[in-house]
């Protein structure tokens, strides 16, 4: 897909104005803060701000990016999906609860990768910036008024992670694909946190959807939860415990 200068810049122009004119209007102070393997992205998020007080700092590492929380409280974190050292979902949740009124916003560079950020309301698809021009606005708006937005693609990705097949015939049980891998999880005998840190979600929701799938499929325990999965004709799990066995 090409895109035109003209293009590229009614994008960027559009989310400066209306996020300057948003935050003036809110009494907002707009303090940022940004995490990211890129150090690319890093520079043209400082750049893109015209009031470059507000840019406190920046982090290549997930350690690095808490430890920036902590020491500068800002108001605003932004996170993308390339940190090598910890999960975008961990670092967010962990965030969270060192600044809890904090809003933070994560960029998703890879979506076929992503399953969700439960403790994060504000989630863009890099895909989306330039083929849907509102989106940087939307996120902006969501910031400032402190609410919810997710772009097009994210909506899409999240939407098909939840479709539940119909069922074949009645009293058929099916499992989203996010359950899925927590039967994958459960075969190659993972925890909690390891479960998190695989899926890019945090340990409470792994508890919390666990907990789900449990009860889905009769039990409350993970190896008769394998067997109630493999009876009813998962077969792909069978070679995952095979595997396991040897």
């Amino acid at each position: 897909m090409i895109f035109t200068a003209t293009q590229l810049a009614d994008a960027t122009t559009s989310f400066e104005n209306r996020f300057r004119l948003a935050y003036l209007s809110s009494g907002f102070e707009p303090t940022i803060a940004f995490a990211s393997k890129s150090h690319l992205l890093m520079t043209n998020a400082y750049r893109g701000l015209r009031v470059k007080r507000h840019f406190l700092g920046a982090a290549d590492t997930g350690k690095e990016a808490l430890e920036l929380v902590s020491r500068l409280m800002p108001n605003i974190l932004g996170i993308d999906d390339n940190l090598t050292d910890m999960s975008t979902s961990s670092v967010i949740s962990q965030a969270k609860q060192l600044r809890p009124s904090m809003r933070i916003v994560a960029w998703v560079t890879k979506l076929d990768a992503f399953f969700g950020y439960p403790d994060c309301p504000i989630v863009i698809a890099e895909a989306d910036v330039l083929e849907h021009p509102d989106t940087l606005t939307f996120a902006t708006m969501a910031i400032i008024s402190n609410t919810s937005y997710l772009s097009p693609s994210i909506h899409q990705r999240l939407g098909h992670l939840e479709q539940i097949a119909p069922a074949s015939y009645p009293g058929t049980i099916t499992l989203t694909p996010r359950e899925h891998q927590l039967l994958e999880a459960y075969s190659l005998g993972l925890s909690n946190q390891e479960t998190a840190e695989k899926t890019g979600l945090s340990v409470r929701s792994i508890q919390t959807y666990s907990g789900n799938l449990l009860q889905k499929l009769g039990t409350n325990n993970r190896q008769r939860a394998l067997q109630r999965a493999l009876s009813l004709g998962l077969t792909e799990l069978g070679h995952l415990l095979e595997a396991k066995s040897h």
